[in-house]
């Protein structure tokens, strides 16, 4: 009972930093390291205790999804060197380098210690910069670049991570070679799966009419997906992703879907977030009294590192933008050393570098394990919280030349579909049909007070009329946006704020 006590304390207090942030218009992720903090503070600590090889599938897979369902096949294809360059090579060069340090700054872990330390902390995750992207102004290209990012570079870092951390269990040298084979297993056994089970759920979706059975096939879906391709050594953080955007491309939605589903994983990925940083907090309590005199120094090791990896990562930018420009790429990000700024400054981290040092056990190094509870909220408060707060302030100084798909053009798509249905049902209005409409109207309700009953049942079947054309106008704009999401170079953010508005529209002309 104290340990659910203490989640629902957990949670609540999430829900009151959330509250306060739109107050005073700050971003709740970037605010919940003040949770952490707190953490700190509350005593008991052992009573919420969560083992450390259930932190991967009980945080992991609805964050992870949380975020893929907004993703798009279109996106992935335009954005396949971004998911090459910064997901996989710049996630194992950040891995090395931070293997370096920690070997030279914490020579008691050895190498597999410091491996495992260094993969929780690689991965960027792209929640906070998704919640500051449209108050800061950030361009929906950039956002877009980092969302994909943020997507795939778990499956590095954690691939890696584990294989760290079973040499460590194990005692036994690292295998580069078997980690290799792994990672090249992981990819392509979790893309098959996930590809399987995403039509088989888009299937099942199509057949079920019940809106809440089907975002309850959404909420199961991530932790028996995962689940499984941990069994079966595949990726469970890829896995997950592609079963969201098969499903989310291949099933029929309906607004009620969009909408309530929108709703329902946005309020998951706030609690489970914010439960996430309550828990570091926690541990970092303990950790305290364990730890004892090395706290300076594991707090500097954390710091070192996030500066380590802010270098680290405008350096690639820095490349990226120069091949970006070389090759005329206009979809992606960097493309100038103003989105190589802007792009370094949003590699802030997050849940993963949590969830990853929480999952740390004990059995594996005491030092580790304690250390890598103080390690990570500097690191956070380095990485994640100066950037967060200070991006918005960036954003202004820099004039950038945002290249981003007009959302205009979406929209003048959408008016199309729409206008098209409406002459086919109706043809297109010409002079001589706008005077015989004007004529009709006229001669309907001439002799409304003469004959009020028949009058009334006209405007019923007027508003009938009416009311059944502007849902297949709505439709017919719904469907060339939902074609348009798979194209290449379409932005899915511009998509889902288009959509969002449709949906809305559809269910006020229902009601």
């Amino acid at each position: 009972m104290t340990t659910l006590v203490a989640l629902a304390m957990l949670m609540l207090a999430t829900v009151l930093v959330v509250t306060i942030g739109d107050r005073l218009g700050l971003p709740w992720p970037i605010l919940l390291i003040f949770l952490a903090i707190g953490g700190l503070a509350i005593p008991n600590v052992s009573a919420l205790y969560v083992p450390a090889d259930l932190m991967l599938p009980i945080f992991l897979p609805p964050l992870l999804w949380a975020l893929a369902r907004k993703m798009t096949w279109g996106a992935i294809k335009t954005q396949l060197s971004t998911i090459a360059s910064l997901s996989i090579a710049l996630v194992f060069v950040t891995i090395g380098v931070l293997t370096g340090l920690t070997l030279w700054l914490l020579p008691v872990v050895g190498v597999a210690g410091a491996i495992v330390l260094a993969a929780a902390l690689a991965p960027p995750d792209p929640v906070a910069v998704d919640a500051i992207a449209v108050s800061a102004g950030i361009p929906r290209r950039i956002t877009s670049t980092l969302s994909t990012e943020g997507l795939f570079n778990d499956a590095a870092s954690i691939v890696t991570f584990n294989l760290g951390l079973n040499a460590l269990l194990a005692g036994s040298e690292l295998s580069f070679a078997n980690g290799a084979k792994s990672f090249v297993w992981a990819v392509v056994a979790a893309v098959a799966l996930g590809l399987a089970v995403g039509r088989a759920a888009a299937w099942f979706s199509d057949h079920v009419s019940n809106v809440t059975a089907r975002n309850a096939l959404t909420w199961v879906l991530p932790f028996a997906v995962y689940a499984f391709a941990e069994h079966i050594e595949a990726s469970g953080v890829i896995a997950v992703v592609i079963v969201a955007i098969e499903l989310t491309s291949r099933a029929t939605l309906s607004a009620e879907d969009r909408l309530s589903g929108a709703a329902f994983w946005d309020t998951i990925e706030m609690l489970f977030t914010g439960v996430a940083f309550g828990l570091i907090g926690l541990s970092v309590s303990a950790a305290i009294d364990e730890i004892g005199t090395e706290l300076w120094h594991a707090a500097l090791v954390g710091l070192v590192l996030g500066v380590a990896v802010i270098i680290v990562r405008f350096i690639w930018m820095l490349i990226a933008a120069k091949i970006n420009q070389r090759r005329e790429r206009s979809f992606v990000a960097p493309l100038d050393i103003q989105e190589v700024l802007v792009m370094t400054w949003g590699g802030m981290r997050g849940l993963v570098t949590l969830a990853l040092a929480l999952s740390i056990p004990a059995s594996a190094s005491g030092t580790l394990h304690h250390e890598a509870s103080v390690i990570s909220l500097v690191f956070l408060v380095v990485t994640m919280v100066i950037p967060g707060l200070t991006l918005p302030s960036l954003m202004r100084t820099l004039n950038l030349n945002d290249t981003s798909q007009p959302i205009d053009d979406l929209q003048k798509r959408a008016r199309k579909a729409a206008a098209n249905y409406i002459f086919e049902k109706q043809g297109r209005p010409t002079a001589r049909s706008r005077r015989e409409a004007r004529e009709q109207l006229k001669n309907r309700f001439a002799r409304y007070e003469e004959n009020q009953e028949r009058s009334k049942e006209d405007r019923k079947q007027m508003m009938r009329e009416s009311k059944e054309l502007r849902l297949g106008a709505l439709k017919a704009a719904q469907d060339e946006l939902l074609r348009a999401r798979n194209e290449p170079g379409i932005e899915p953010g511009a998509i889902a704020e288009i959509l969002d508005d449709l949906d809305h529209m559809i269910l006020a002309t229902r009601n």
